[in-house]
């Protein structure tokens, strides 16, 4: 059952989401950030390390967030539409009740998991945090690369000129709330999103990073579903086959373990033929008129 705030809350996201966000530290999917990493020129001094945002959700200061929230909703709004709005989302940022074994909780800090404006929330905090102290990493040459998607970010840093523990202690002091955890590259190789990123002498190159726990079984052709649902996974692999910046051996190496997928779940080739050619004359237009455009600017 839907919370009583909900339709509020849906509405207040389409406000939000149309605030200018002057922050370019996030990854928009996948593709974006293979093509920035396949994009970047590097040195044997740099090495990369990812963090996971430990407890986001729960951790989001939200008498802050409302006050970054307040200071940009004047940009664009009088003094009163700002304060209603700004109480609105206080209201439907204290509806962060939950029960279990029939008793009814509210935590003093954290924020509705469930609710779509939590998302919206916790991406206005850190794109602000980011804005004012990871610029500072960045302008030093400390770091070179930096992106996060919603908890999960990653760096690439200069050896020479700072250690990852610094790293570490640094954006743990900037903010009592937000905790990270390292993981570090292992063998000049880390996973980013379903980016598989390994770290060369003067270039980073890039694969499809697929999880230990991957199996090759999915909605079998003669199940009695539609016909766009049986070859969404398909569509997924193929999709990303083309729009990442993979070298031909990787790419090669993803189709031949495409084909025993196709044959365990008794898909046609033809039917994969076709869905491999729109996508890739999809992706070829796509390319073409990025192309241009870069072309004219």
């Amino acid at each position: 059952m839907k919370a009583p705030t909900y339709k509020i809350v849906k509405h207040l996201v389409r406000i939000l989401n149309n605030l200018t966000l002057n922050n370019h530290y996030n990854a928009a999917n996948s593709t974006n950030l293979a093509i920035n990493l396949a994009n970047l020129k590097i040195s044997e001094n740099h090495k990369l390390i990812m963090y996971n945002i430990k407890d986001l959700y729960l951790n989001i200061p939200t008498e802050e967030t409302l006050a970054i929230t307040k200071s940009m909703l004047l940009k664009h709004n009088d003094t009163q539409i700002m304060q209603q709005i700004i109480t609105l989302i206080s209201l439907v940022l204290s509806q962060n009740y939950f029960m279990f074994q029939n008793k009814i909780y509210q935590p003093e800090k954290d924020v509705s998991m469930s609710s779509p404006i939590t998302s919206t929330i916790a991406e206005l905090f850190l794109q602000h945090f980011e804005d004012i102290h990871i610029k500072q990493l960045l302008d030093m040459k400390n770091v070179i690369f930096y992106k996060h998607y919603v908890d999960v970010i990653l760096i690439i840093y200069d050896t020479k000129r700072i250690h990852p523990n610094l790293i570490n202690t640094y954006k743990n002091k900037i903010h009592t709330d937000i905790k990270l955890n390292p993981t570090k590259e292992n063998n000049g190789c880390i996973s980013f999103l379903d980016v598989f990123t390994i770290r060369k002498p003067s270039n980073l190159e890039t694969d499809i990073f697929c999880k230990p726990t991957t199996t090759d079984t999915t909605i079998n052709f003669f199940s009695n579903h539609l016909t766009e649902h049986k070859v969404a996974a398909f569509r997924y692999h193929i999709t990303i086959l083309h729009s990442l910046p993979l070298i031909p051996e990787r790419k090669q190496k993803e189709c031949t373990l495409i084909q025993p997928i196709t044959q365990n779940n008794n898909f046609p080739k033809k039917l994969l033929q076709k869905l491999n050619f729109q996508i890739q004359h999809k992706q070829t237009n796509h390319d073409q008129i990025n192309e241009r455009i870069k072309n004219k600017t």
